[in-house]
């Protein structure tokens, strides 16, 4: 992890936060509904639709991202409370530690991607069948038999997994830097492309299903 140091941090009503007792564990999904001087009451963090079950004392980790970079602080359940939810109290932290949110969500995983050159107008005459490498909220890693020129712009169609099934991602996307892959009996590329107008709500999901996906890996460690 790459951290950037401690700083104190203003909190903003209906942020996305990951919770997790601790780095190897799993990560539930929640939201921050309200913020006191000492508390930060989240709703109900959830995995898979079942909730996080603390006993109060408990240390948690929370993490959350803003547009360049990601946050993580530890703190404290203190309790419940209900206000036509269910909230979680957890301890204000005084400080918090920015991290860079490239590695943060970055991870290995192989989707098939259908796509093409993005034309002047219109759709790609030819969509192509490539295969992700990796992929985080910001982009991919593309791996192609022919290369794609740093600077091309492209349309790309995949599909990630999601708590109500396959969520179907469309975006268009900037080829960033190419390299031939090393030993490789086919002779592919590498293309590192970044997203460019992805929905807000497609980002969310591709983070969340990539923080999923980590704690899926840590527990089969």
């Amino acid at each position: 992890m790459n951290e950037l140091g401690m700083m104190r941090m203003e909190f903003v009503i209906g942020q996305k936060m990951y919770v997790a007792r601790d780095e190897d564990g799993e990560t539930y999904i929640t939201s921050l509904q309200d913020v006191t001087d000492t508390h930060l009451l989240v709703g109900m963090p959830l995995h898979r639709g079942r909730p996080m079950v603390l006993a109060q004392g408990d240390a948690v980790l929370v993490t959350y991202l803003s547009d360049d970079a990601a946050y993580r602080f530890s703190t404290v359940y203190r309790g419940r409370k209900t206000d036509r939810i269910v909230l979680y109290l957890l301890d204000r932290p005084q400080q918090v530690t920015r991290i860079q949110r490239r590695r943060m969500v970055r991870v290995p995983v192989i989707l098939e991607v259908r796509g093409g050159e993005k034309p002047s107008y219109g759709t790609p005459e030819r969509y192509e069948r490539w295969f992700s490498s990796d992929l985080s909220g910001s982009g991919m890693c593309l791996v192609c038999e022919r290369p794609l020129v740093p600077g091309t712009h492209l349309l790309l169609e995949f599909s990630i997994p999601g708590s109500k099934g396959p969520r179907e991602i469309r975006t268009q996307a900037r080829v960033n830097r190419l390299t031939k892959l090393e030993d490789d009996e086919r002779h592919r590329y590498a293309a590192g492309v970044e997203f460019l107008e992805l929905a807000k709500a497609d980002e969310d999901a591709i983070v969340a299903f990539l923080f999923r996906k980590m704690a899926e890996e840590r527990r089969l460690r």
